[in-house]
């Protein structure tokens, strides 16, 4: 639908949708709102304790469920992430087999692996509500004095699984307020200018890249999925934005933030950094993104489109750039499905990201906490980082953790704040461990099979690659920003 097919009153309609739905959408993610500290008590049923904070709606929610169903006497969370895990193997093997076992030998490798996380998550949630577990298993719910003396199972499982199996629900609820109704195609348009000569990239790639740091990866990977089938980019930009601009969603930023503190407003005098983190970590990710595509191996990638495809490359922007952006907004406003509809669609397409990230992490957390724990081969790997975070002051322990968490962020994007959750660490640090995961982008739980499962050419050599060029450039970036933000001596 055009501005041309559009009435006077189903416009001034559509232009107050786009302004409200884009006001409250903003609000929920980006406005601190202060709570005071509550315990609710219905009878029996008694929920945790939530300190008094200031932080956005979103996360507020997030700790509203965590405290009335997991931290308190009723805890059914860990049924609920079981039951998600369930999901994810019904999909395996049923709904969807095709996707896993017959594309790439990769994709099988992660669905073998989805297998044995769910069976560690059984034996999990086994353990939470009956108390026992396997004699062999040992090793998964004794306690671990580098884990504050919770188990592996304990540890994970509050500290990754619980939370984002909140999280990102909670951000996909309200997450069409935000790109649904016009303010991404607004954004997008504003900066389609800046995208060709800044990052080589239509300028559409800007609202695909804001859908998924709004929405989750997987939707980066299926808008350019379809883009470079459509012959509307080529194969580099394709690449590009799939493995450089489709970061991890909100629901998982809320979940890094948490679990490293920078939410926790008791911890820095009554100030939450979660603002200041998300809008870091974005234009981080941008300018890392700005290096990458100068550089091998994205920069010799061939500019073609998908064979037999009529190319329908995008046309420039020449005048009248608000009033352009505006009317975009204002016709996806004009044409989109009812709020209640789109929220139904977003939550069931979460499921499935739910799925894969509930069996994929239980593995991918427990294999990488295993490594960490139990073998000194991830902080050798990691020593091949250690000068970049030298450069920025860190000594002695915390640049043993600052470098063995940006290694580990390869096997799962959640793992490297586990290493602050317990101790006394710097602020600093801390942002570190919160941005990297975020900015270096690629990891093997889950973004690395689904952006293969794409029709984009692409090599897993090739993204291990750009992953250690991002994850270079993004200590660069973050320990600039970490030094200039905050004091050398905050630490919690």
């Amino acid at each position: 639908m055009s501005q041309t097919d559009l009435s006077a009153s189903k416009r001034t309609a559509a232009l107050i949708k786009f302004l409200i739905f884009s006001a409250v959408g903003v609000f929920v993610f980006f406005i601190n709102v202060p709570f005071p500290a509550y315990q609710i008590k219905l009878g029996p049923w008694e929920w945790g304790a939530v300190p008094a904070q200031s932080n956005v709606i979103v996360s507020h929610f997030t700790n509203f469920v965590k405290a009335a169903l997991y931290t308190g006497n009723f805890k059914a969370m860990p049924f609920v992430v079981w039951a998600i895990g369930v999901y994810s193997i019904v999909d395996l093997f049923f709904l969807r087999p095709g996707k896993f076992w017959h594309t790439t030998k990769v994709a099988a490798a992660f669905a073998v692996f989805k297998i044995v996380g769910f069976l560690l998550l059984c034996t999990a949630v086994f353990d939470v509500y009956f108390g026992v577990h396997p004699a062999f298993m040992n090793w998964f719910f004794d306690p671990i004095a580098s884990l504050g003396e919770k188990s592996i199972s304990t540890f994970i499982m509050a500290n990754i699984l619980v939370t984002i199996c909140i999280s990102i629900p909670a951000a996909s609820l309200f997450l069409p307020l935000l790109v649904d109704y016009g303010l991404v195609e607004f954004v997008g348009v504003l900066v389609r200018p800046i995208m060709r000569p800044v990052f080589k990239l239509p300028g559409r790639s800007a609202v695909i890249a804001v859908s998924a740091f709004l929405g989750n990866f997987s939707v980066g990977h299926i808008a350019v999925n379809d883009q470079y089938k459509s012959g509307r980019m080529t194969e580099r930009e394709a690449f590009v934005i799939g493995s450089s601009l489709s970061t991890v969603s909100v629901g998982f930023l809320l979940a890094l933030a948490n679990n490293t503190g920078l939410t926790n407003a008791e911890l820095w005098g009554g100030r939450s950094y979660w603002n200041l983190y998300f809008w870091v970590a974005f234009l981080i990710t941008m300018l890392v993104t700005l290096v990458g595509v100068r550089i091998f191996p994205l920069n010799k990638l061939p500019d073609t489109f998908y064979p037999g495809v009529t190319p329908n490359p995008e046309q420039p922007v020449k005048s009248k750039l608000f009033k352009t952006a505006l009317d975009e907004a204002v016709d996806l406003a004009a044409c989109q499905q009812s709020l209640g509809k789109r929220i139904a669609y977003i939550m069931k397409e979460t499921i499935g990201v739910l799925g894969t990230v509930a069996s994929g992490t239980a593995f991918f957390a427990t294999f990488g906490v295993v490594l960490y724990t139990f073998t000194p081969l991830v902080e050798w790997l990691g020593y091949i980082f250690r000068p970049f975070f030298a450069i920025f002051g860190f000594r002695g322990e915390e640049l043993a953790v600052a470098s063995t968490g940006s290694m580990i962020s390869l096997v799962e994007v959640t793992v490297p704040a586990l290493l602050v959750t317990v101790g006394t660490w710097s602020l600093r640090l801390r942002f570190m461990l919160a941005v990297l995961p975020v900015s270096s982008i690629i990891f093997l739980a889950s973004f690395v099979p689904c952006l293969m499962a794409t029709d984009v050419p692409v090599k897993f050599g090739q993204l291990l690659l750009v992953w250690l060029e991002r994850m270079i450039l993004s200590i660069l970036f973050a320990g600039l920003f970490a030094v200039l933000l905050f004091p050398a001596g905050m630490v919690a």
